[in-house]
Parts: C-alpha cells; sequence; structure tokens
C-alpha cells in the first residue's frame, strides 16, 4: 500500500488503528475430561468507511432523540447510546432541561462524517466522527467506542470544536493511531490525564500565580471564561468575591495518537462558581436561571454553581498543551 503523508486540517476522513490486546483463552491445564468453556472469538470483520458512516448515523439519530427523554424511559434510552462522559452530560441536561432539540425540531438532523475507524480484527474499536450544527454552524466532534465483541458501539464524547480550530492528522491511512493510555506520558510534554489537570488548574479564576507548565489556555474558552469571570467580579463589587475552581474527571477520558507522536484527548471538566458574600452586604438577589437551581432568589452567605466542561485537549511532543474545543452545561447549585 502506498503511504500517503499526513496532513493537519479541520475534518479528513483517516483510518484510525487501534493498538489490540490478544485476549488469553482458557486455563493451562485441565482435569481429564473436563475443557475450559469456549471464549467469545475476540476478533471479526472490521468495518469499512460505509458501515462506520453507518453506525456513526445511527447512534447520533438515537441520542438525538433520547436527550429529550425524561424519567426512567429516558435515562434508559440514552444509556443504551451513550457512555462515560457523553452519557454523564446528556443526563446533567435532561434533568435541567437543557436538552438539545427533538429530531422533528430540526428540518434535516446533520449527518456525520467519518474521521477515523478502527482497522483490524479485535477489540477495542473506535470511530471519530464529525458532524455540523446547522444552526450554528459549529463542527462537533463525537467518539463513538466498542470495547469488546459483546459491547456495541456507543457514544462516549461530543464536543464542539472552536472556529477556526484544526484537528491535527490521526496518521497516514495504513497506519491510522492507536489508543493511548490516559496515564501514558510516553513521548509527550505530559500524559493525557496530567494535561486535563493542569488545564483545569489553568483556568482558576483568581488566576493561579503559579501556572501549571506546558499548558497554554490562550484559547477561545480559556479568553471566554476569564472575561466572565472579571465582568461578573466586576459587578460585585465590594459586595462579594468570586472564585472558580475547574477539576478533571478522569474516569471517562478517552486518547488517541496523532500522526506527529502527539495525542488529541477527550476529557471531562468540573467547574465550581463561588460567590460568598461580604461583611458589608446584607443579601444577594440571584438572577432566575440561578435562583431556579439553587431554589431560593436571595443569599446571605454564598452561593456554589457546578459545570460540567467536557474538553479536546491536543498534547504535543513539545511545546504547550492546547484546547480545540469545549463546551459548558451548568447542572447544579446550591446556597445559603
Amino acid at each position: 500500500m502506498t503511504r500517503r503523508p499526513a496532513r493537519r486540517h479541520l475534518v479528513t476522513a483517516l483510518a484510525v488503528a487501534l493498538s489490540l490486546a490478544s485476549a488469553g483463552c482458557g486455563a493451562t491445564d485441565a482435569l481429564v475430561g473436563l475443557h475450559p468453556a469456549p471464549a467469545e472469538a475476540p476478533v471479526s470483520a472490521p468495518l469499512d468507511a460505509e458501515g462506520a458512516t453507518a453506525v456513526a448515523a445511527r447512534l447520533l439519530a438515537a441520542a438525538r432523540a433520547a436527550a429529550a427523554a425524561t424519567g426512567p424511559k429516558g435515562d434508559k434510552a440514552r444509556a443504551a447510546v451513550l457512555t462515560g462522559n457523553a452519557l454523564l452530560t446528556a443526563n446533567a441536561a435532561a434533568a435541567r432541561g437543557a436538552s438539545a432539540p427533538a429530531p422533528g425540531e430540526l428540518s434535516k438532523p446533520p449527518q456525520p462524517t467519518v474521521l477515523a475507524q478502527s482497522r483490524g480484527r479485535g477489540w477495542p474499536r473506535a470511530i471519530l466522527a464529525t458532524t455540523l450544527e446547522p444552526t450554528t454552524s459549529t463542527q462537533v466532534l463525537h467518539v463513538m467506542v466498542s470495547r469488546t465483541p459483546a459491547d456495541p458501539f456507543r457514544i462516549t464524547a461530543s464536543v464542539p470544536m472552536f472556529g477556526g480550530a484544526q484537528l491535527p492528522a490521526l496518521g497516514s491511512e495504513g497506519e491510522g493511531a492507536p489508543f493511548v493510555d490516559p496515564a501514558d506520558a510516553t513521548g509527550l510534554v505530559l500524559s493525557p490525564a496530567e494535561a486535563l489537570a493542569g488545564y483545569a488548574a489553568a483556568l482558576a479564576r483568581p488566576a493561579p500565580a503559579d501556572p501549571p507548565a506546558a499548558v497554554s489556555v490562550d484559547d477561545p474558552f480559556g479568553a471566554a471564561l476569564a472575561a466572565s469571570a472579571t465582568r461578573q467580579a466586576k459587578a460585585l463589587g465590594t459586595l462579594a468575591s468570586l472564585r472558580q475552581k475547574h477539576v478533571a474527571l478522569p474516569k471517562g477520558t478517552v486518547a488517541f495518537r496523532l500522526a506527529d507522536g502527539g495525542v488529541v484527548a477527550f476529557g471531562l471538566l468540573q467547574r465550581t462558581d463561588t460567590i460568598a458574600v461580604r461583611s458589608g452586604a446584607k443579601e444577594l438577589v440571584l438572577p432566575k436561571r440561578y435562583s431556579d437551581l439553587v431554589g431560593r432568589s436571595t443569599v446571605k452567605t454564598s452561593v456554589s454553581l457546578k459545570s460540567l466542561e467536557p474538553v479536546v485537549l491536543v498534547v504535543p511532543t513539545q511545546g504547550d498543551v492546547t484546547a480545540i474545543g469545549a463546551d459548558e452545561l451548568l447542572v447544579d447549585g446550591s446556597g445559603s
């Protein structure tokens, strides 16, 4: 097969070759006349581009339909097509009534373009796809994973990209890009897990006096958060103080090797905004958006607001970790 040079651009259909561990089979010794039960075959024919596109389209359509469903029925419907960070975020959105539009509300649901798919006959397998949201002209990256032969593909991450951001090439069509353990820093400035933790720490407000090394928050998400915090602090004036803390939730992190040796990592952060009432103020009146969440219209001591923040980071072999996509969803609040 002729090798093609890797190229860096926004959306290019590139095959992904996943690193796959062979499954062990049975015990090495057995009693006479007794034999281990046959293991489920750990291999099968790989998906072609058409098959991967069909899987992606089916999952995205089902996820859109399940987004607005409520109660146990909605939870079950979302769990059938989502997993990991995508499921956590979708359930939180449904609970807040902030779900995506139902299929009938869009004249034509966005169709996926497969950027990468797994190569080979083993597991785990992954599909990386993108859709263009027609109402916002935003590219959204979706990761779909099947971890075992008995585990169907489910969406594990869906994150909007920044305008003008680029997804680096995942490798040549013949070689592709394997999964990377989030704790593995081999050849990288940071491991994917460290990169997510560092990015979270760098977003704090007030800004950290000693920012994490090898991490940049000079991106649209970081800039928007900084500008919003500045406006809020100015509005509060001497009545209250504002602090923002971000922490990485590492459990659902998924990462892939890039053609240049770097990594693209899909992760989830949780932000806590804490507004503390100063001694000179009697109380703070909350905007309706917050009072509905907190369950009260005023606070005398403090209010705490929690948001989920799906992010996509590029972790290079040298230089700074950068974000190419992110989102936020206000999910919880409390006050006194």
